[in-house]
């Protein structure tokens, strides 16, 4: 038969004993193949214990008595399992006979049956638990079903004593492994529940331990509302979906006519009048530049005024006094880190004395003013460029719309909104299998593909100033330079110097008195533009004095008045020890040529060094601060202008996008309502199948997109026949054509999606729920036939019945492209055996009966009475069934739609023409007259049935109609269109 004329019926539910159990599939576990740790999860399975199963299934397969591997069943199955899916469909009982002796089998099923046993309880315990974790058809695991067949087959094989009945040996690999069904029944996601009897009333004890709840909203912590946009694992917990047998009724509308609605506005024009109305639509672009130039003139006079004094006062006095005489002492001192003394001797027997005194006083003193008059003038030129560039650009677009009523009374132009009138009617499509579904948010998907940001990178605002010139130092400089990106800068000046100057003397030794008073001056320079303004005298300091006559008495070791000042700017340093010491003293701003005046009292030997620290004169460390301030000033503007320009061209262009990306949706969600139902659909699809299979789509990328040697994108042949199954299974085992939905209201969605779900506008009403729907339900039919299939992939998460191949052509399961494509055209209509003549003549004798030929189909011919002979007595007899007219499949067509030339009736009644003897002669009766001229041997064919009568319903849209007398609103089908 071929696979359009095919049809199912289905079995309702019922309790199969172990015999039809085992006729109907094998059994994974049965009574004497149950290992110890089944029985055990079996135990957990039936209290609930989804936890503890999981745990427990995980455990087992890491263990070394799970079967990983066909080498794991042992040398015997390895050979007979790869032969046996070698021979595949031709298998027969000679090449079973040979295989399993080639792999000497009787040896497992000898003595060592017991290991048989061990083993093919291994391979039920593995198949059990990949099955309950979804993982059964892993690409990198064996195939465990095939293996258990064949190995229950082995076994018959061997319980016949290798004499198996003459049958279909293929029968055998055709059935399906049947797993115990409590397993079926939880999830593994489902963790243990406390065992207290209402644990929702414990705080510390949760329901569903193992999900983490995501929040799809958040708040902003100012009481805003804001979607969740950080990106989460995928939750790959399953749902249970339930299969449930119905009648399935569907509801078709079709436009009938459209009509005047509620009052728009009134439009009036009096009489004599002319009323315009214009529209003017008018885009504008000014780009402004401004030119500005400051110049300004700095003058600076200083006065300064110099007072230079030196003094050079030279003394000598001398004092002769030549004594002779016959003891003379010769002493030698020297200085270390302290005070110490060595001293070496002679005594001579002379001596004279001879004596002279001499004086001398000489002074030498010079003293000048000078007074400088020094005028500067700055002349400071700043530039400020602003290109003053206007442009305008504009769009105009003028619509004018006028009434002129120069020569009529006054008129009232009335506008009215259009409703759109439907006509509706529930069909019944025959009892289907469907699984009723609720899924979230349908359009969330669809608008987020759609969905483009601008992608242009947002101009970076310059660095602001925040800086003030007088923190600008040599010490910052160069971060100022790389922050600013400064270039032409004078380079920093030092804002300190130091002058040293090493101040030294050396006196004769007293011997047994001081050397009183001395004093010394040594030149100094202040440099030009700094002035000094600390005095420092540092390390290594040199000062040598008579010892002897200085210290105190004993036990003082101190010096008693020797010291030695450096006086300089009004401040002095002072020191009387010699050593390593640090003074410092602050002086007053001194500037230009000066001297460094020492008083040294009795001290015989000095050496100084003298450090004058100088500080650069504010007003040109001032000068340079506001240059490089100026220069910061000067670069941040010019950023700022091409920040602001480029701002500018951004969020230009970013409107632009936004405008486009506005209008592109509105064109697409203004679309032909046909094809909004098919997106809606589409979209429906999709999460159905994600719901169901429990997955997101992530695996399907056979095509790869550049393959070596060209880049060219190229498939993944074995991605692709892998993807291809799965694929090919979810099409085929739903009528997606019939799928039925309602979109339900905006709060059954995230809170903070709900101001967004009303932007979204469509001219078609469904599509705007669709758009805005915060949840909706789905009753998706199963294909008749497929009811086995999807009933074993919800179980086990395995297709086809755990085959994982799609049937072949004439398996009851098979779909052929032909059929593909006949119901995505949306026919769901069966052929019917016979032809229909059709008794049109013209239009004066048109009729609402049909004749239908060469069918039986509504006859019934009766059986005879028949007493049973098979039984214990007393056997009870079959009564004789009359022939008639077959009431049941009359019944059953009557108020079906049948179609005849593409068009469709509704059938009335059916009755036998009794001009033909032998019952394949009927007349039907239809809900109207046969609308084309007679045509003999018609092919037809029926739908569904109409359920109740149609009715007529209302949906409101934007459109406005003027109500005039001379033109009315169409309905349809239009009468002035004739067909062709």
């Amino acid at each position: 038969m071929s696979e359009l004329f095919r049809t199912f019926n289905t079995r309702a539910v019922e309790v199969l004993n172990t015999n039809n159990i085992n006729s109907f599939g094998i059994q994974s576990h049965p009574e004497n193949y149950q290992s110890a740790q089944f029985r055990n999860w079996l135990t957990l399975c039936r209290v609930n214990n989804s936890a503890q199963v999981n745990t427990d299934m995980i455990n087992y397969l890491r263990s070394g008595e799970s079967i990983k591997k066909i080498k794991d069943l042992g040398e015997e199955w390895s050979k007979a399992i790869p032969s046996f899916l070698a021979v595949g469909n031709e298998i027969t009982k000679e090449k079973s006979y040979a295989i399993i002796k080639e792999a000497k089998l009787d040896t497992v099923f000898g003595k060592e049956k017991n290991k048989y046993a061990v083993k093919r309880m291994a391979v039920a315990d593995t198949i059990l638990c990949l099955a309950h974790l979804k993982n059964l058809s892993h690409p990198s695991n064996i195939d465990y079903l095939s293996v258990l067949k064949i190995m229950t087959f082995v076994e018959r094989c061997f319980d016949y004593k290798m004499e198996l009945p003459e049958f279909n040996i293929i029968k055998h690999f055709d059935k399906q492994v049947l797993l115990p069904s409590c397993f079926s029944k939880i999830n593994p996601c489902d963790y243990t529940i406390s065992s207290s009897p209402f644990p929702f009333l414990e705080n510390t004890t949760e329901l569903r331990t193992a999900d983490k709840i995501i929040a799809g909203c958040k708040n902003d912590g100012k009481c805003n509302c804001r979607v969740n946009d950080e990106c989460v694992e995928q939750n790959h917990c399953c749902a249970k979906p339930r299969i449930d047998l119905i009648d399935l009724m569907i509801v078709k509308d079709y436009t009938k006519c459209y009509q005047a609605g509620d009052l728009s506005f009134i439009k009036n024009v009096l009489e004599g009048e002319v009323l315009s109305t214009k529209h003017r639509r008018l885009e504008r672009t000014e780009d402004l530049t401004e030119t500005q130039e400051d110049l300004r003139t700095f003058e600076e006079k200083y006065l300064q005024t110099e007072d230079k004094a030196s003094l050079q006062n030279e003394t000598d006095n001398i004092i002769k006094n030549d004594n002779a005489f016959s003891a003379g002492v010769t002493a030698n001192l020297s200085y270390g880190a302290e005070l110490t003394g060595k001293f070496t001797g002679g005594v001579t027997s002379n001596f004279s004395n001879n004596q002279s005194k001499s004086q001398t006083n000489k002074e030498v003193r010079n003293s000048s003013k000078d007074i400088l008059d020094r005028a500067t003038k700055q002349v400071e030129e700043k530039v400020r460029k602003l290109v003053s560039q206007k442009r305008i650009f504009e769009t105009e677009e003028t619509n004018k719309h006028s009434f002129i009523n120069t020569d009529g009374p006054n008129i009232s132009g009335q506008y009215l909104y259009v409703d759109k009138i439907s006509r509706a009617q529930v069909y019944n499509y025959g009892r289907k299998a469907v699984i009723d579904l609720i899924l979230p948010e349908p359009a969330a998907l669809y608008k987020r593909l759609f969905k483009n940001d601008y992608e242009g990178l947002m101009p970076i605002a310059p660095t602001p100033i925040v800086i003030d010139p007088k923190t600008i130092t040599p010490e910052n400089y160069k971060t100022l330079v790389t922050q600013y990106g400064l270039t032409d800068v004078s380079k920093p000046p030092d804002f300190e110097k130091s002058v040293i100057t090493v101040v030294q003397g050396e006196y004769n030794d007293p011997k047994t008195s001081n050397s009183g008073d001395n004093y010394k001056d040594f030149p100094i320079s202040i440099p030009s533009n700094y002035i000094g303004c600390q005095m420092k005298m540092t390390n290594n300091i040199q000062l040598d004095y008579n010892t002897n006559f200085h210290l105190l008495p004993s036990p003082h070791t101190t010096p008693a008045g020797v010291s030695l000042t450096v006086s300089y700017g009004g401040s002095n340093v002072y020191n009387s020890a010699a050593g390593t010491h640090n003074y410092t003293a602050t002086i007053n701003n001194t500037e230009g040529n000066g001297v460094l005046s020492v008083r040294a009292f009795d001290v015989t030997k000095y050496a100084w060094e003298i450090t004058v620290k100088c500080a650069l004169k504010d007003e040109f460390k001032t000068q340079w601060q506001d240059e490089v301030y100026a220069k910061i000033t000067e670069v941040n503007a010019k950023a700022l202008e091409e920040y602001n320009k480029a701002l500018a061209e951004y969020q230009k262009a970013k409107e632009e996008f936004e405008l486009n990306e506005a209008e592109l949706k509105k064109e697409r969600y203004n679309k032909n309502p046909f094809i909004n139902r098919e997106t809606e659909k589409e979209e429906l699809k999709r999460m159905v199948i994600s719901y169901i299979s429990c997955q997101f789509y992530d695996q399907f990328d056979a095509m790869k997109n550049r393959v070596k040697p060209c880049g060219f994108p190229e498939m993944n042949i074995k991605e692709a026949e892998q993807e291809g199954k799965f694929i090919q299974f979810f099409e085929q085992a739903f009528s997606w054509n019939l799928i039925t939905y309602l979109f339900y209201p905006y709060f059954w969605g995230k809170k903070c999606t709900w101001a967004d779900k009303h932007k979204d506008e469509s001219n078609d009403l469904i599509f705007e729920k669709f758009l805005a729907a915060g949840s909706c339900r789905v009753l998706v039919p199963i294909r008749d036939g497929y009811f086995d299939y999807v009933s074993y992939f919800l179980a086990s998460g395995e297709i086809y019945g755990g085959s994982g191949t799609p049937p072949v052509p004439n398996d009851p399961h098979y779909v052929s492209l032909a059929q593909e494509i006949k119901e995505q055209k949306q026919n769901f209509n069966a052929d019917r055996e016979g032809t229909l003549d059709t008794t049109n003549g013209s239009t004066a004798t048109l009729t609402n009966i049909i004749t239908l030929n060469n069918s039986d189909h509504y006859w019934d011919y009766g059986s005879l009475a028949i007493s049973a002979t098979v039984g214990p007595p007393p056997t009870p007899t079959i009564p004789a069934v009359p022939a008639g007219p077959n009431t049941m499949n009359i019944n059953a067509d009557i108020d079906r739609e049948i179609i005849i030339d593409c068009k469709v009736y509704r059938i009335i009644s059916i009755q036998e023409n009794t001009t033909i003897t032998d019952h394949t002669s009927w007349n039907i009766t239809l809900d109207r007259n046969y609308e084309d001229v007679r045509l003999p041997n018609v092919i037809w064919s029926t739908g569904a049935v109409f359920v109740g009568a149609p009715w007529e319903f209302v949906t409101p849209t934007t459109l406005t109609f003027l109500r005039d007398k001379s033109s009315c609103l169409p309905c349809y089908p239009l009468k002035e269109c004739k067909e062709g």
